[in-house]
């Protein structure tokens, strides 16, 4: 059976530090997460038909994630398990307005995945194929993988989302502008958070931002800015989304979540500005608490806000 949204990229076992003592050790609850893995979630919590293309190892943190993509409901049929190649980890240390990542994933098993390895009639099938910049910064044969995705996603009228999801301690400025900008034009819908466009893009000004992912072809911007809520553009004019209710903790997953839920309202609905707003919703109760995965809430428990 094929899914309606298919996403691309590396799944990582997650170790969140835990409030302490300024003068205390930093104590580590594990999870899991990956950008495209915590959209898969957020997609699947609200009622979307998923799946992953990616690759874990033969270890404990690969077994982990697909019991919890078993529990999610995500089809994992095109994830392969590399023999000798172990699992991605990173670690996080949150605060309300940010977070910083560390990566332990250099010759993970995902950082090994290239585009032979690409399932063709599975993106060819699939309403969505969602990647992101975050991907194309695992290897360069990660990198070729997503452009060739998305080339059959476009050959077969799959639509092509793209989170320009920066992570320049993976890659440097030059290289992730040269691959980014490589491939917008291949991308239906973009959707890139203000921080990380500024610095893509040296401009400032919203509408400056969203105007410059338009002229590159995108058919839907989405600027995500955090506590400001979101704007929306899909050449009608600018929406603004105004963000939902929360008390922040934890700012990690924020954006996967709002893209993944974003995809699944669309999708449902096929009115971009109502899943905006509901994907605002899901993503001001993912800042509410701590992981990138734990806090997403489920469709039943945002049902009397839409």
């Amino acid at each position: 059976m094929p899914v309606d949204i298919l996403a691309l990229g590396e799944p990582l076992a997650e170790f969140v530090a835990q409030p302490s003592d300024k003068d205390a050790s930093p104590l580590y609850r594990q999870g899991f997460g990956g950008d495209t893995s915590n959209a898969l979630v957020a997609a699947a919590r609200q009622g979307a038909s998923v799946g992953y293309l990616s690759a874990v190892g033969d270890d404990p943190f690969g077994q982990g994630l697909r019991k919890l993509w078993a529990d999610e409901g995500i089809d994992d049929r095109h994830v392969t398990t590399h023999p000798d190649a172990p699992t991605g980890v990173y670690f996080v240390r949150p605060h309300a307005s940010g977070r910083e990542f560390w990566y332990a994933r250099r010759g993970s098993a995902a950082s090994l995945y290239g585009p032979d390895d690409l399932p063709e009639a599975a993106i060819a099938e699939a309403k969505i194929l969602h990647v992101t910049a975050l991907s194309q910064a695992i290897s360069p044969s990660m990198r070729t993988a997503v452009t060739r995705a998305a080339e059959i996603a476009r050959a077969h009228d799959t639509l092509v989302s793209y989170d320009t999801n920066l992570r320049l301690n993976l890659w440097s400025l030059d290289d992730a502008r040269a691959a980014i900008d490589a491939f917008l034009p291949l991308a239906d819908i973009v959707m890139p958070s203000d921080d990380e466009a500024e610095v893509l893009t040296g401009l400032q000004d919203p509408e400056a931002l969203i105007a410059q992912f338009r002229a590159q072809g995108a058919k839907i911007v989405l600027l995500k800015r955090g506590a400001s809520g979101a704007i929306l553009e899909e050449g009608g004019g600018p929406i603004c989304i105004a963000p939902g209710s929360s008390s922040p903790v934890d700012s990690t997953g924020a954006g996967d979540s709002f893209a993944g839920a974003f995809l699944a309202y669309f999708l449902e609905t096929g009115i971009a500005e109502v899943a905006a707003r509901r994907a605002a919703l899901v993503a001001a109760q993912t800042v509410s608490g701590y992981g990138a995965i734990s806090p997403i809430p489920r469709r039943d428990e945002l049902i009397d806000l839409f």
